[in-house]
């Protein structure tokens, strides 16, 4: 057949292209976006729902990361969305299949040693130590006066016991000066230099007349010789004696240096000591500043006067010189090593670039983020494509619910002729379109389906049948399902938990400080286990804090300078046995060497704490518990220097009992704690019995907790979240009522091109969904749950409320009573000082009539219990300072008052430490940052993040 042209008639040209447009739909539908794309994505929408909810300036937060700060220990350095594979188990390796090979693997785990390079380079910017002043040239001695040169042989050291413990014994050999041991040099540290001479460090003093040692082979006894009795030219009961009746001048030393406090006392406060106990009484105590003088009726007043002052030059001998002390040595530290020295503010930067407990809290924030995205995204508009798709969409039953139809398959079909139908076909199915979900719980669904059908058998096998789909779906649910109530309640709570978890992380920064720098523990109202310091739980690490360290090393030592009083102790008791006046015996000496033994017991104990606490402390920070570290030992200096002052007081043979109360008035000040305006000491301002104003304290603060307690409007929130919950929990007793309505164009069935709709070829239903509440036996159950819900959170923000308020009040009275306690102790650190004076005095001054041996004894045992009180009220005053500063940091935290922001914390309650120079840790953590990432600090405008 021709046409008029004598041409062939025209084939139909086969449209190729929509199948072809299949296949590279097929092809390009498996290549998709990478692992960074997805991570930035959520890290782009988390950061936005973070800082929505945390704009009020009581949970604020101006920068938030969850990447971990470059510097910090587990900083990974690989990339983030493919890091290598890390070591594996061996044996685990060997015994189980192995279903991923790693391109990369680890030799050891990563780690990150930024700590080190900041340790390095504080220490080399820490300013060097003052030089310890040289001994003075040894002047040589008379024919009659003992050598200053010659020191006490020590014993050896008993089984068991480190170096420090050697004491050292009365036989003397000729040796040379002996030079300071500069710290950190491996010396013993601890030895105690014994009787004294006048070219040692601290100054001149007196000494005990002990007898030179004698040249081997002079045939006279040696006094290094522990086996002979050691012998002198004359005793000192005898001495004295002499002085006593003769009535000559009696020689006066030269003073030892009084020790001046380095550091400018804090103003002085118009809260002056408390009387004692908590109800005021009477002031009948007597004034320490002018002590009685006591006179001995069998003496006259030159005379008296001349035996104090011989025995207050005696007494001056059994106060041992200021021991060496080496930190490091105390620390547990290797003498091969030498250790970093860290101050409070740096190890606070350690600690917030470092702690593992503050990146899981952070990660807290941000997994409470991710379900607020979710949820937003079930309420936007929600697009969808692919070759039969299988997830759902909002328009088809929401976030993986059904599957948008119609959903035309992707299959090859072939059966042979046995099988009953013959068939060969190539099914390409598409699907495009767009989804929306609304608050009333309505769902519309428009979109594009296309099918495409390739028969190889038949007449024409190759021409292939095209079908379009133009579907538009709207469900909306009125009774059992719909409206705002249940349909907004997932996105609701999210949003909400979204704003606690910011609320928690603003506590939490709070609890870090606290926990940083005191340590201590936080009661998690709700629970009866309290958590190891934060009420977010996730943290496993110890919570020591750095001023309990400081604690733990000064009283490390003060029982090591215990230890050196008592080996002066035995010193001086070996020589007075040998008095013929001195009505010593063998049962003193033992008396004092049971208090020595003692006194190393408590020395092992406290040193044993210090390093775990050290070790716990490092561990707390985030570094390992071998990391060379000590801190820096200024703020407790003062203490130092006054129980440094008292012994060089004591050491003085014309020390003054009026001075005495001036020098331990140094010890540093407590504090305030001052609440809505009312001050807490201030009950005992000038003495006044005003401790009927404690409870108008107390409702203060309870008001301020009440009012600023984050965790606390937690509680309150979480109460009308469970009131929400009965009536979506009552949606579900309802009956079913749904109407669908679907309305759809469709192609021609002889048409080839796709989009070939023809308004006539459409189609239309109306679905109608009901069902009577018949069923209903477990939604029953959940609505009865919600209604005991609802009832025990209203009894459980009661408890919150009554638990807070009591442990407030608890905590302050703890405060007072530590001020009190704190107060009492300086009092008793006086009278114990003149208490052990007097016992040196009653036991150096020759016995009273009918006193003989029982009052040596007696004297003894007071000494013994004197020294052993005088370093329990050292240690005590130690602690109740330390005390007192963790409840007073506690205090404001739990008012919820305490600055959220790290550094604006730090610099309230310490702003002596500097912050910003050179070493500061401000510069170092932000610089720690990756560019573009949160600073590390919340000084200025940096708020959060870490």
């Amino acid at each position: 057949m021709t046409t008029r042209h004598g041409r062939p008639p025209r084939t139909p040209r086969r449209r190729w292209w929509p199948a072809a447009a299949m296949v590279a739909l097929a092809v390009t539908m498996q290549t998709g976006c990478g692992r960074e794309f997805f991570r930035e994505w959520a890290n782009q929408d988390v950061s936005e729902a973070v800082f929505e909810k945390s704009r009020d300036p009581r949970w604020r937060l101006d920068l938030f990361s969850v990447e971990p700060p470059a510097l910090s220990r587990f900083a990974d350095p690989y990339d983030p969305d493919r890091p290598p594979a890390p070591p594996d188990d061996r044996a685990s390796e060997a015994l189980s299949p192995i279903p991923q090979w790693a391109d990369n693997r680890l030799l050891i785990p990563a780690e990150g040693t930024g700590y080190l390079d900041m340790l390095e380079t504080w220490q080399r910017r820490r300013p060097p130590a003052p030089a310890r002043p040289a001994a003075a040239p040894t002047v040589p001695a008379a024919p009659n006066e003992p050598n200053p040169a010659v020191a006490p042989t020590p014993m050896p050291p008993a089984p068991g016991l480190p170096s420090p413990f050697t004491p050292p014994v009365p036989e003397a050999v000729p040796t040379p000066p002996v030079n300071p041991v500069a710290p950190g040099s491996g010396g013993n540290s601890g030895t105690i230099k014994g009787v004294m001479s006048p070219t040692q460090e601290r100054g001149p003093a007196l000494y005990f007349p002990l007898e030179r040692a004698e040249p081997a082979g002079s045939g006279k006894t040696s006094a290094a010789d522990p086996s002979q009795k050691l012998s002198r030219p004359r005793d000192l009961g005898v001495t004295l004696t002499a002085f006593q009746e003769t009535g000559l001048p009696l020689p006066v030393p030269t003073a030892a240096p009084a020790v001046a406090d380095p550091a400018p006392r804090q103003p002085s406060r118009d809260i002056k000591p408390p009387p004692i106990g908590m109800d005021p009484a009477p002031n009948v105590e007597q004034d320490l500043s002018n002590p009685p003088e006591i006179k001995r009726p069998n003496q006259t007043p030159e005379q008296y006067r001349a035996a104090e002052a011989m025995v207050s030059a005696l007494v001056g001998n059994l106060i041992p010189r200021s021991i060496d002390f080496n930190d490091a040595e105390a620390a547990g530290l290797s003498t091969a090593v030498s250790p970093f020295v860290i101050t409070m503010n740096q190890a606070f930067t350690l600690a917030l670039i470092n702690s593992r407990v503050y990146q899981f809290n952070l990660e807290n924030v941000y997994a409470s983020a991710l379900a607020v995205t979710l949820q937003r995204f079930a309420f936007t508009p929600q697009f969808y494509a692919g070759a039969s798709p299988l997830t759902g969409v909002a328009g088809a039953g929401g976030i993986g619910g059904a599957i948008p139809s119609p959903n035309p398959v992707n299959q090859f079909i072939y059966q042979t002729r046995e099988t009953g139908s013959q068939i060969s076909a190539l099914n390409l199915g598409t699907v495009a379109g767009v989804g929306k979900l609304f608050d009333t719980g309505g769902r519309v669904l428009a979109g594009f389906a296309n099918q495409v059908v390739f028969n190889f058998i038949g007449k024409n096998s190759i021409q292939p049948s095209v079908k379009s789909y133009l579907p538009l779906n709207i469900i909306q649910p009125f009774l059992r399902g719909g409206g705002r109530a249940v349909t907004l309640e997932n996105l609701t709570q999210a949003e909400r938990n979204l704003l606690y978890q910011v609320r928690l992380f603003a506590k939490f920064r709070q609890e870090f400080t606290v926990a940083t720098l005191v340590g201590g523990q936080v009661t998690n109202f709700g629970s009866a286990v309290p958590s190891l310091g934060f009420t977010g739980g996730g943290n496993s690490d110890p919570t020591v804090g750095f001023i309990n360290i400081l604690e733990d090393v000064q009283i490390v030592e003060n029982n090591r300078q215990n230890i050196a009083a008592f080996e002066q102790l035995i010193l001086v008791f070996r020589e007075l046995i040998n008095g013929e006046s001195s009505g010593l015996s063998l049962l003193q000496l033992d008396q004092v060497e049971s208090g020595l033994q003692n006194a190393k017991l408590q020395y092992i104990q406290s040193r044993t704490l210090y390093r775990s606490d050290l070790d716990g402390f490092k561990m707390q920070m985030g570094l390992p518990p071998d990391t060379p570290l000590m801190p820096d030992r200024s703020l407790t200096r003062p203490f130092k220097n006054v129980y440094e002052a008292i012994d060089s007081w004591q050491r003085d043979p014309r020390h003054d009992l009026k001075v005495l109360p001036d020098i331990v008035d140094r010890l540093p000040d407590l504090d305030d704690i001052v609440i809505d305006g009312r001050s807490m000491l201030g009950v005992y301002t000038n003495g006044t019995n005003a401790e009927e104003t404690l409870e108008d304290f107390l409702l203060a603060a309870e008001r301020v907790a009440m009012e600023h307690r984050l965790d606390l409007m937690n509680q309150r929130a979480s109460l009308y979240d469970s009131w929400r919950q009965i009536k979506v929990t009552a949606n579900a007793l309802q009956g079913t009522l749904n109407v669908q309505l679907t309305n759809q164009f469709i192609t021609p069935p002889n048409t080839t091109n796709p989009f070939g709709f023809n308004e006539q070829a459409k189609q239309f239903s109306l679905v109608l969904n009901a069902e009577l509440p018949l069923v209903r036996l477990a939604e029953r159950n959940s609505f009865r749950s919600a209604l005991i819900n609802y009832q025990r959170q209203r009894r459980s923000l009661q408890n919150a409320e009554d638990s807070i308020k009591l442990f407030l009040r608890q905590e302050i009275r703890s405060a007072q009573t530590t001020y009190l306690n704190y107060q009492i102790l300086k009092r008793n650190y006086v009278l114990t000082v003149r208490q052990k004076d007097q016992a040196l005095e009653q036991i150096i001054a020759p016995p009273q009539a009918g006193g003989g041996n029982t009052s040596a004894a007696l004297q003894t045992t007071n000494l013994v219990n004197f020294q052993g009180s005088l370093t329990g009220i050292k240690n005590n005053l130690v602690a109740t300072w330390y005390n007192y500063v963790q409840l007073r940091l506690q205090i404001f935290r739990d008012l919820g008052i305490l600055p959220f922001d790290e550094w604006e914390a730090f610099s309230e309650f310490f702003p002596s430490e500097p912050i910003g120079d050179g070493s500061a840790p401000a510069a170092v953590a932000r610089d720690a940052r990756p560019a573009g990432a949160p600073s590390a600090v919340g000084s200025g405008p940096v708020g959060g993040g870490r």
